[in-house]
């Protein structure tokens, strides 16, 4: 895995509030972003200091109704180098407890990414639809903010290599009885 990891400089700072639960998973995707983000931190825990935070300078990145879409974000805020994103790590069930546990994320601003395809995050399931890893998410919204995708275009191949890894490390059939055959299921009850 550490052979895929680039250093990106990106112009955006990333904070990413983690669950206690992802902290030591294999498959966990924020230490790709970590690893390889020049602006970007990790915080564990279930509860935060809301002074740590420039409250007034930061955005949560959350699906909401009233969330600005990132591509637009630069034209209707005031986003400086001082700026910073907020991420939250861990299932939607998690995250969202990261969220109600914390009630200075809920006064946030929230910013939404502009996703056109599905998680590839071939060996976790999201309850959701438009559900993303982590990385996914540190991709999409770096990218909508400077019009770059190929500049963050290494986070999805340390991330497509991790799920391979993951996958060739597997026993036997396992990936496919618990993975493709599921799919399959959840597909045909559609």
């Amino acid at each position: 895995m550490c052979a895929t990891i680039k250093s990106i400089d990106n112009q955006h700072f990333l904070h990413i509030l983690q669950d206690p639960s992802e902290e030591k998973k294999a498959v966990g995707t924020a230490r790709i972003l970590d690893l390889s983000l020049i602006g970007s931190k990790i915080s564990v825990g279930e509860r935060f200091d809301a002074r740590l935070f420039d409250v007034d300078n930061s955005y949560l990145v959350f699906p909401d109704r009233a969330a600005i879409p990132a591509e637009r974000l630069l034209e209707t805020k005031p986003i400086d180098n001082n700026s910073q994103f907020i991420l939250l790590d861990g299932s939607w069930k998690k995250a969202y407890k990261l969220l109600m546990n914390n009630p200075f994320l809920q006064l946030l601003p929230k910013v939404a990414i502009n996703v056109n395809k599905k998680s590839a995050y071939r060996i976790r399931k999201s309850p959701r639809e438009d559900g993303l890893s982590t990385v996914e998410a540190g991709y999409y919204l770096l990218s909508q903010l400077e019009n770059n995708s190929e500049k963050f275009s290494p986070l999805i191949k340390s991330f497509t290599a991790m799920i391979d890894y993951q996958i060739a490390k597997m026993p036997a059939g396992i990936y496919h009885k618990h993975y493709l055959a599921q799919k399959s299921l959840d597909q045909e009850k559609e």
